[in-house]
């Protein structure tokens, strides 16, 4: 069974820079890759924005409605996201599965790496580590509980 790479990220964050390191890095060491979409909202909030969506709805202020449901990311969006990410990887000439998770990062990427051993190294991208989506705490725990290498990445400043 040929291993993979695995690209961490959030779903509703731009992974643009990320994903086509993650991909070039792939091709040179002749890999597949694993991409899990972590969603940052947290699933009661989720379920915050659904309810008040309905609020609406029933007062017969679709329009409003509909906007607070696409802001609360509709299932409809993350098909779109996956087909997305599936082209891309597929132009690319890499093998590709796409997984979804509603856990945080910490728990999400743990429960990934028990039922996937074909997970070689795991790489996060900017938008998991940049501004303190995961703490240092959290990233060491998860160093010493994964037994797999874990990069992380960071943008480049840009310079003016």
């Amino acid at each position: 069974m040929k291993r993979n790479l695995l690209f961490v990220t959030y779903r509703e964050d731009d992974f643009g820079d990320g994903l086509s390191y993650a991909l070039d890095l792939a091709k040179m060491m002749d890999k597949g890759i694993a991409i899990l979409l972590v969603h940052k909202k947290k699933l009661s909030k989720r379920f915050e924005d659904l309810m008040t969506a309905i609020t609406f709805a029933e007062a017969n202020e679709h329009e409003t409605a509909r906007e607070e449901m696409q802001g609360s990311g509709s299932a409809g969006s993350g098909n779109e996201l996956q087909h997305l990410l599936r082209e891309k990887c597929n132009h690319s000439g890499i093998s590709t599965s796409i997984y979804s998770a509603v856990n945080d990062t910490g728990s999400a990427l743990k429960d990934f790496l028990k039922k996937n051993n074909n997970v070689e190294m795991v790489l996060l991208s900017p938008s998991i580590t940049d501004n303190g989506n995961m703490t240092s705490r959290e990233l060491k725990q998860l160093v010493r509980t994964a037994s797999r290498p874990i990069i992380t990445m960071a943008k480049h400043a840009h310079v003016a």
